[in-house]
């Protein structure tokens, strides 16, 4: 098949990552090309040239006033040109409403897969445009799929979010430190998984890039003991290394997060985790290889620790093994044959 991708042009789509849609989205583009098809990028210009990338703005713009005006400018552009080529399917990975207004009339169908809850313009689009029979809309979990059922006329799919099992194989070989990692902002709660450590008098590593500066000079920082390492904002590689020796990763969303990739991909490592009942944690592990905490507090979360702690990683490794990104893309390529 010819895929045209339409992803979040914000920012790029290499690493280090800035968040999961990035690492999603390239992901997904990387296992479109395994399974034979040809992909075309429209993207954030400074993305992974391997990903046969077409980007119309590289960061030009970006810290302008007026950058909503300058980013539906290149929000068209990309429409236009998808327009010129003859692809079978448009899969579009992008939060802007423009890609799901075009789809209603676009010539060839479009797939969108939503990665936002339902707020603002994106929320207002679908539910204009979702009765179309041209649209088609995939969702990555269960919890997901309910929060948006309201809005979506003719329903949606559920595909879950997977890894390549390659890049993320079972590392872990020590039960040192408790391991996080993923944006640094006020709804990620890192502070809370600093907190659990302490309760634990666990040290704990951490890393991401600093999105919200303030929130860290005011909320982690002053918590951070000397046993606690912030590593910075690391590529795949790089986190891999740390979670060799990591006891436990410990996510403590405080909104209901729709899949969770860093989840997906530690316990690919063989690391357990301990977390909270938000969006589709539960969903994501079992019994062998995570814990959800009873309740959403720091004394919760460190009893929920201390249990996924002993968990066997071979296990754990066994059943992200569920989630792998083959599956996921082969999921997706036979969803595109079906509504072509």
């Amino acid at each position: 098949m010819n895929i045209a991708v339409i992803a979040k042009t914000r920012l790029a789509i290499a690493e280090p990552f800035r968040g999961g849609l990035e690492a999603f989205t390239h992901a997904l583009c990387t296992a479109y090309i395994r399974l034979g098809h040809h992909i075309t990028l429209y993207a954030h210009a400074d993305s992974d040239p391997e990903l046969n990338v077409k980007g119309f703005y590289g960061d030009a713009h970006r810290e302008s006033k007026l950058f909503d005006l300058y980013e539906t400018d290149e929000y068209l552009s990309i429409l236009a040109d998808i327009e010129q080529h003859d692809f079978d399917v448009v899969h579009n990975n992008s939060t802007h409403e423009l890609p799901i207004l075009w789809g209603m009339k676009a010539q060839m169908p479009v797939v969108t897969t939503i990665h936002t809850p339902p707020i603002s313009k994106l929320k207002a689009a679908i539910t204009l445009c979702s009765g179309s029979k041209n649209l088609h809309f995939v969702v990555p979990s269960q919890s997901f799929d309910a929060t948006w059922q309201p809005y979506l006329h003719n329903g949606s799919t559920i595909i879950p979010n997977g890894v390549d099992l390659a890049e993320w194989p079972l590392v872990r070989k020590n039960r040192h430190y408790l391991f996080w990692f993923g944006r640094i902002v006020h709804a990620k709660g890192l502070d809370i998984v600093i907190d659990a450590a302490h309760e634990l008098n666990m040290p704990v590593k951490f890393a991401g890039p600093l999105d919200d500066k303030t929130y860290f000079e005011e909320q982690i920082r002053p918590r951070m003991t000397e046993t606690d390492t912030y590593l910075g904002h690391l590529n795949q590689a790089e986190l891999r290394m740390h979670l060799e020796g990591a006891a436990a990763m410990v996510n403590a969303v405080r909104w209901e997060e729709p899949f969770g990739l860093t989840t997906i991909e530690a316990m690919s490592s063989g690391v357990p985790v301990a977390g909270f009942d938000r969006g589709a944690f539960r969903e994501l592990v079992n019994a062998e290889s995570g814990v959800v905490a009873e309740q959403k507090n720091v004394k919760s979360l460190a009893k929920a620790i201390v249990a996924a702690i002993p968990l066997e990683s071979a296990n754990v490794r066994r059943h992200a093994e569920t989630f792998s990104l083959k599956i996921m893309a082969e999921r997706y390529t036979t969803y595109f044959e079906n509504v072509r």
